[in-house]
C-alpha cells in the first residue's frame, strides 16, 4: 500500500518541484506536444520563485518520493480578462511519469480547492495550451468550466474556472 502526502511547501523545494516540469516538458516533446518548452522551466525560476511568494507551492509525496505539484497564486495571470479576487490562480500542475495513473492530478486539484477555500476563495482558476485537447478533456471532467480562449505571446490558451 503507498502513502501519498499532499501538502503546502516552502521555497526550499522550489528546484525539486523545477525538476518534475522540466521532466514533464521533455517528455510532453518527445511526444509532439509543444506545451512547455524543455529549459523554460529553469530560465524562469526567478519568475517562479516570485509566484511563490505571492502564493504557494502545493506538493504530492508518494511513499517519500517527489510525485507531482502546482503553484497557487492571488495574482490573475495576464491572459485572464478579469482579475477576481475571490479566485485563486493554479499554474504548473504537474504529475511524476512514474506516478501517472493514480488519480494524483485529481488529488492535487482538490487539495488546490481546499487551499482556495480556506483562503476564502470561491473559485480556482487555470489555463492551458488550447491544442492540448487531452488536457482540456481532463480539466472539464473534474469539474472546470470553459471560459474561453484568449491569445497569449503568440499562442492560444484555454481558461477554466472550478467553483471551490
Amino acid at each position: 500500500m503507498t502513502c501519498v502526502r499532499i501538502y503546502p511547501a516552502d521555497e526550499t523545494q522550489l528546484d525539486a518541484y523545477i525538476d518534475l516540469l522540466e521532466e514533464a516538458a521533455t517528455w510532453l516533446w518527445a511526444k509532439g506536444v509543444r506545451q512547455w518548452r524543455p529549459g523554460e522551466h529553469r530560465a524562469a525560476r526567478a519568475e517562479l520563485r516570485a509566484q511563490l511568494q505571492s502564493g504557494c507551492l502545493i506538493l504530492a509525496e508518494e511513499d517519500g518520493r517527489l510525485a507531482g505539484g502546482c503553484l497557487l497564486t492571488e495574482v490573475a495571470p495576464a491572459c485572464w480578462p478579469d482579475a477576481a479576487s475571490d479566485a485563486l490562480y493554479l499554474s504548473g500542475l504537474v504529475v511524476a511519469r512514474w506516478a501517472a495513473g493514480k488519480d494524483l492530478g485529481a488529488r492535487i486539484l482538490d487539495a488546490a480547492a481546499e487551499a482556495a477555500r480556506r483562503q476564502g476563495k470561491t473559485r480556482l482558476r487555470l489555463d492551458c495550451w488550447d491544442d492540448n485537447d487531452f488536457l482540456k478533456g481532463y480539466y472539464r471532467a473534474r469539474g472546470f468550466e470553459d471560459r474561453g480562449r484568449v491569445q497569449e505571446e503568440g499562442y492560444w490558451v484555454r481558461l477554466f474556472q472550478r467553483a471551490v
